[in-house]
């Protein structure tokens, strides 16, 4: 097949590499041409990976993966934004605010855009194509990545039917039955023609692709040596395979056509993941890892934990600066993007409080005494808190002036810990920078029980340097979630104590002193998911283990540190704004999806309370967290 050199394919590969040094014929280069040279494929892929980390990879603002992971995320229970309530392009996805023309575009252009950078690859190789090793690492990574991608992108846009009492029949319905749909597969045979007209598949299809995949990349990788961790190597092809296993295990007695045998599933799942960890060689983060201002989350090699990971190089800047960079996003020490900061991304209050204070995860988000300690606080006593007749804060150790400020001048750089153990954060600026930008004067309304993270840090520590903090990797796979795996597996194949050694196993790496005193196999789940959640919180992970076990999202509450209105939702069991829209320009460009849609519907829906004042009036009061839904 002749491919003219200024097609897409062919400046897909050169706009990575400086030239192909092979000479070719100067009109057009033949794909089993571009298949023998090494500067081309290696060209080739790097853009694969660089694609990850690019601002607007598909020409539509400015989402990449980690910012779709992070967006994903903001539709669960345990992640709050109790900042400024007037940035809202990302949190809609945590109120399921959709159209045909809006934020639910995102998903499918990204994941097929990825899927047309692997299938480029694959397609040079035709069955029965003799490859060299160079080309099998090539070819391996390759197929790794597009079960990756169709591994989450069936997840993302599979609906599920709603089951809210109260949500549901408010809800518009299908127009066909939407019941064990997909999406549509497009692989490297794929025509224009069949794609123009190409119909969602069952997700046991979807996933039919995605094993076989499997199986290409576990063949072709068994030699393959990486050098960076953004090369999928056989420890991550083994983790892809215990989450397909997982996510089919779940719904095998469901809605599931032909992946109906649970227990082999789950053994399948526990086996795979077993494996992942053994293939992998990879360990948990520890403690100073995990808290390390520097690195912290950032860094994909100061540390054993990450399998697989993207990086944003200093070089390209315009990843740095852009919004939705997750440094940007996620950050609560940084000035650089009021979509991050002034937003915040925190932890749900009643998450955080059933957290262990044990638990050294607790201290990736700020409690509520750095912003607030009253100077008659005692030590070893309860939180006090106190106010003047008007309910104005009064006696803050922190801030003698105003305790709303926006003002660095009128807060304390002093910190006297937390209040259990004199903890203290250890911090890229100072404590009176993060009080001022995350005063009451900028929209953290629930002040001062914000909960923000500082699980997230810029790059080299540099909170205020956007060219240099912006420069971060991101996890796209850690071991930790195959021991997270391996429990509820365990559940499932032996049994209530099997499951609760295994979970131990892994909390017990966070909090030496951990046990799970859970009794039933459903309360062993529960706290299973609970564990894996604080773990993975705000890395794209807990979406998929809310909507696969159709765990409900619950923010409304008296107690609640949300700050808009539109996040106030109570919705048990599948949260319609999990699932996502094809988009008017997807249907206009394939007919067959149009009317095999998710239905429109309006985010008013969902909401359990239509006036803040019903958590306003109520930030910080005592929480009963054994008649809380997590």
């Amino acid at each position: 097949m002749k491919r003219y050199i200024w097609t897409a394919l062919a400046a897909f590969a050169l706009a990575f590499t400086s030239c192909i040094e092979e000479t070719y014929p100067t009109d057009y280069v033949l794909d089993t041409q571009i298949a023998q040279s090494e500067s081309a494929l290696n060209g080739m892929m790097n853009a694969v990976y660089s694609t990850f980390a690019s601002t607007n990879p598909i020409n539509d603002g400015n989402m990449h993966y980690g910012a779709m992971k992070i967006m994903l995320d903001h539709g669960t229970s345990s992640l709050l934004n109790p900042g400024y309530n007037g940035y809202n392009t990302m949190l809609q996805y945590s109120y399921g605010n959709f159209s045909y023309s809006n934020r639910s575009r995102w998903p499918v252009g990204l994941y097929y855009t990825y899927i047309k950078g692997v299938n480029d690859i694959i397609a040079l190789f035709p069955e029965g194509t003799e490859v060299t090793e160079a080309q099998k690492g090539y070819l391996g990574q390759c197929y790794a990545f597009r079960a990756l991608f169709y591994l989450e992108i069936t997840q993302i846009m599979e609906w599920k039917q709603p089951t809210d009492p109260v949500i549901t029949p408010k809800l518009n319905k299908p127009l066909n039955d939407l019941t064990n749909l997909g999406v549509p597969i497009v692989t490297e045979k794929t025509t224009s023609d069949v794609a123009s007209n190409n119909p969602r598949v069952t997700v046991d299809e979807n996933f039919d692709l995605v094993l076989s995949d499997l199986a290409e990349a576990e063949k072709y990788l068994a030699d393959f040596n990486r050098t960076d961790k953004i090369q999928p190597n056989l420890g991550v092809v083994y983790g892809l395979y215990a989450r397909a296993y997982l996510f089919l295990a779940s719904r095998a007695k469901k809605t599931a056509a032909k992946y109906t045998d649970e227990a082999d599933l789950w053994n399948k799942a526990y086996q795979y993941a077993q494996k992942a960890i053994e293939t992998s060689g990879c360990t948990p983060l520890t403690e100073d890892q995990w808290l390390d201002p520097i690195n912290g989350f950032n860094n994909r090699n100061s540390q054993n934990s990450w399998m697989l990971a993207y990086t944003t190089s200093e070089s390209n800047s315009t990843a740095c600066t852009t919004d939705w960079n997750p440094a940007n996003t996620m950050g609560t020490e940084t000035n650089y993007i009021v979509y991050g900061w002034r937003v915040g991304r925190g932890l749900a209050r009643h998450w955080y409080e059933r957290l262990s204070d044990n638990d050294w995860r607790k201290k990736s988000w700020l409690a509520p005494n750095f912003f607030y300690e009253s100077t008659n606080q005692k030590p070893g006593e309860p939180y006090l808190v106190e106010r003047d007749g008007n309910g104005n804060f009064i006696n803050n150790k922190w801030n003698s002036v105003d305790n709303t400020s926006n003002d660095q001048a009128n807060w304390s750089d002093e910190y006297s810990g937390r209040l259990n153990d004199g903890y203290k954060y250890p911090l890229n600026t100072s404590a009176s920078w993060v009080r001022k930008q995350a005063s009451i004067a900028n929209g953290f309304l629930g002040w001062p029980w914000l909960y923000l993270n500082l699980k997230f840090r810029p790059h080299n520590g540099a909170a205020l340097d956007i060219n240099t903090g912006g420069a971060i990797d991101f996890p796209m796979m850690r071991v930790e979630e195959m021991y997270f795996i391996k429990a509820e597996a365990a559940l499932h194949t032996s049994g209530v104590g099997a499951a609760k050694a295994a979970l131990e196993e892994i909390v017990k790496t966070r909090n030496s002193s951990y046990t799970c005193d859970k009794t039933s196999a459903e309360d062993v789940l529960e706290e299973i998911i609970f564990q894996k959640d604080i773990e993975f919180w705000g890395e794209g992970v807990n979406y998929f283990d809310d909507k696969r076990l159709e765990r409900g999202l619950y923010r409304a509450y008296h107690g609640s540190s949300v700050t808009r209105v539109q996040q106030l939702i109570n919705c048990s069991g599948v949260f319609p704004g999990w699932t996502p829209m094809f988009s008017q320009t997807e249907m206009n460009a394939n007919k067959a999806i149009t009317d095999y849609n998710t239905p429109l519907n309006a985010y008013a829906n969902y909401q359990f309370w239509t006036d803040l004042n019903e958590v306003k009036e109520h930030y910080g009061e005592p929480l009963d967290l054994d008649n809380l839904p997590f």
